[in-house]
């Protein structure tokens, strides 16, 4: 008896716990997918969020355009460069590097060459080749 009364309250929880994982699921991918994104402040909180939870998936599109030297304006990411907020956040996903001192007003190439070589070790990507670091393209100027 005791079972089945167990089985019944399992079963009737079992939407809502499916339903906080597809949501979070959902906000992972928004996440990183705000990671490609033109805009600083989206940027910015995504590295945040994904720092936070340790999401290793996001290490290629952290890695990417790594070297940003927009500063944010956002209340929550004030004098903060998007190169800061992605280093922060692969430091917190990478567990190393807890002594390197992040340079929020710079480009830190040091430490971005530092993770670069880190996500190789650990197989999240290939190469250096793998990934554009660089935010700038020659001929190409982007607007702040």
């Amino acid at each position: 008896m005791r079972l089945k009364k167990m089985t019944i309250l399992f079963l009737a929880s079992l939407p809502v716990a499916v339903g906080i994982l597809c949501n979070t699921c959902f906000s992972l991918r928004a996440y990183r997918k705000d990671l490609l994104s033109d805009n600083k402040d989206l940027i910015d909180n995504a590295c945040f969020k994904l720092g936070e939870i340790k999401d290793t998936a996001a290490v290629k599109l952290l890695l990417t355009k790594i070297l940003d030297p927009r500063m944010s304006t956002d209340f929550r990411f004030k004098g903060m460069t998007v190169n800061y907020c992605k280093l922060s956040a692969l430091q917190k996903i990478s567990g190393v590097g807890k002594g390197i001192k992040l340079d929020q007003f710079k480009v830190d190439t040091l430490t971005t060459i530092f993770y670069i070589d880190w996500a190789i070790k650990s197989g999240y990507i290939k190469s250096r080749e793998e990934v554009d670091i660089y935010f700038y393209k020659e001929g190409l100027h982007i607007k702040n």
